[in-house]
């Protein structure tokens, strides 16, 4: 009696855990006790076709009744910004720390684009335009488009005369700070997702794009009880410390939609677990398609 117990009592936990990871949406509602404000966290997938967003009517109703959105980094601030120069690679330095796999796959990608200028970019921004390249070109393909999910949120905000708020001061110099504080393990690990993304696009091969289908699917795991300051996450769990912040005093006077990655939305460091920590509630909230 008393194991049969235990094994239902372990399976309610685990069952509660799993709702909690994995509760089959990218919208949570920020509230605080004795506050009236409500705000919203949007997990937002840069390289996803706007006409995504629209198709959310509930979730772009929430988006115009806000007061204020708030954005990674706004595109009139990225296009107004002074261009910071990216840490510089070569051919030589590449194929230092790539093995002659590697190396080939690189070589014949360079080619079929007829583009040596990725020879150029450092392990870290080729990384991020590799994959952006694959997803848009590759991935994302009911619809074409020339703009990123974010930069649609805020042009509607823009046209609704919402206070439109960067997290972000420039997401050039962010790079350029992370990249220069990188070793060598981390050069070999952001150099294989280039590689890993370079021969998707050689060969076709469309079985990276199961992300997508996971994000439309609302089908996260959020992994709310995962620490990863041990691991290699440069650009999540310093940026969320200081956006929450920011976010603590915009809360308690805005009613606010917050539009950002939803990997910054993972995790103990993630925005859902620190704002909790403030003493927010952070809940999900069903999102109709």
């Amino acid at each position: 009696m008393k194991k049969s117990i235990l094994t239902f009592v372990l399976f309610l936990s685990t069952t509660i855990l799993y709702g909690q990871n994995n509760p089959k949406t990218i919208l949570w509602k920020v509230t605080k006790e004795g506050n009236q404000k409500e705000s919203f966290l949007f997990g937002t997938f840069h390289e996803v076709s706007p006409s995504f967003f629209l198709s959310l009517p509930d979730v772009v109703d929430l988006l115009e009744q806000s007061d204020v959105l708030f954005v990674e980094e706004r595109t009139a601030v990225w296009q107004d910004s002074t261009v910071i120069e990216q840490p510089s690679w070569n051919a030589r330095k590449w194929n230092e720390i790539l093995n002659k796999q590697q190396e080939k796959i690189f070589a014949d990608f360079v080619k079929k684009a007829e583009d040596s200028s990725y020879y150029k970019a450092n392990p870290l921004i080729l990384s991020f335009t590799t994959s952006r390249l694959y997803i848009m070109n590759f991935c994302e393909q009911e619809a074409e488009f020339d703009e990123l999910m974010d930069t649609y949120i805020e042009k509607i905000a823009v046209e609704k005369n919402k206070q439109v708020f960067s997290l972000d001061s420039s997401h050039r110099m962010i790079l350029k700070n992370t990249y220069e504080n990188f070793n060598s393990l981390q050069d070999s690990l952001y150099a294989s997702y280039s590689i890993q993304a370079m021969e998707n696009m050689l060969n076709d091969d469309l079985s990276g794009c199961e992300m997508i289908s996971t994000y439309k699917n609302f089908d996260i795991d959020y992994a709310l009880d995962n620490d990863i300051t041990e691991q290699s996450h440069p650009l999540l769990v310093e940026r969320n410390r200081k956006w929450v912040q920011t976010l603590d005093k915009a809360f308690l006077s805005n009613n606010c939609f917050v539009a950002i990655g939803f990997s910054h939305l993972l995790y103990q460091q993630g925005l859902i677990q620190r704002l909790r920590q403030l003493g927010y509630q952070v809940t999900p909230v069903p999102i109709k398609g």
